[in-house]
């Protein structure tokens, strides 16, 4: 894995400020927060994050815009990220999430940009150019304004003719169209994935067949989370499920992409589809312990691999 470059892109980064508090939270009156925490977030960057952690510097590629921005960029140089930001007029957004006693996450999201077709070609020409030493790139995250829903679509296309492997994770519109490009892999979690097939499946054979229409018919690998569910990983016509471990819940943010990057990571360490997804649902359960968008070290991540298990669906 040392052998192999990573980059990341994140068109609508953010910080993301936690608030944690000691009763359920209510709309409508004043909820008084015990405590909160700020860190830098959305998914290119937090899978740089892991990478960087797990001894590959991940070059991030991102906007950034105000006092936001400046704090986010502290944020990523103090982690040793590898950066490549393009500046922007509008600030960089602030997501609020909020968790309660009872382990419920609300949040309100900034939309992020507006973002000019300058600012937006400056950044996809720095990205292109890094395809002359980088082989695998992680697409991800929402669209902020001023840039078209098909971009994840167009980038796919333009990097995969360059010989490069390309990840995607986004929902909507941007990923049924990204899916026409054929990136290597796709990674939905369920609600994302319920929208791309127009209902929601129920149960882990429902998905795990959901997954592999789509394998097969468009020619991609898919790894669909399922929160404290597991997740299922599919091959063209063939499925993988693995479990999650019970944890206690203090930041939702972020366990998505560490799952994702810590199943590439040592998918391309093992080649084994199996070693690689019980240490993403234990490096994933090891970062939902940590509050805000705090990242587990490497010991942590592999804390809950002797509880978990694997089978072929």
């Amino acid at each position: 894995m040392s052998n192999i470059s990573v980059a990341t892109l994140t068109l609508n980064p953010s910080l993301d400020k936690t608030m944690y508090f000691e009763k359920p939270f209510c709309l409508g009156v004043l909820n008084r927060a015990k405590s909160s925490i700020i860190t830098p977030g959305s998914k290119g960057i937090n899978v740089s994050r892991v990478f960087g952690i797990l001894g590959i510097k991940a070059t991030a590629f991102a906007f950034s815009g105000g006092e936001n921005g400046r704090i986010m960029e502290k944020m990523l140089k103090s982690e040793g990220i590898p950066l490549e930001l393009v500046k922007t007029k509008a600030q960089t957004r602030l997501n609020i999430k909020m968790i309660d006693s009872e382990e419920k996450c609300t949040e309100a999201n900034e939309t992020g940009g507006p973002i000019t077709e300058d600012e937006l070609d400056e950044l996809i020409f720095r990205l292109k150019k890094a395809t002359e030493n980088t082989q695998l790139f992680a697409l991800g995250g929402s669209i902020p304004q001023g840039v078209d829903k098909s971009v994840y679509y167009l980038l796919t296309k333009e990097l995969r003719s360059k010989g490069a492997e390309v990840v995607l994770d986004c929902d909507g519109a941007a990923l049924k169209k990204g899916i026409e490009a054929r990136p290597s892999l796709i990674k939905p979690n369920l609600f994302e994935l319920s929208e791309l097939v127009g209902y929601t499946p129920e149960g882990t054979e429902n998905i795990a067949s959901e997954c592999k229409k789509i394998s097969v018919d468009c020619g991609i690998n898919i790894l669909c989370t399922l929160s404290e569910n597991g997740a299922i990983y599919t091959e063209k016509s063939t499925s993988w499920y693995v479990t999650s471990p019970h944890v206690t819940v203090n930041g939702f943010t972020g366990a998505g992409d560490t799952f994702l990057s810590a199943f590439l990571y040592e998918y391309k360490v093992e080649n084994s589809v199996e070693n690689a997804l019980l240490f993403a649902s234990s490096a994933a359960a090891a970062k939902v312990e940590l509050p805000g968008t705090c990242l587990p070290d490497r010991a942590s991540m592999e804390k809950y691999v002797p509880a978990l298990s694997v089978k072929k669906i």
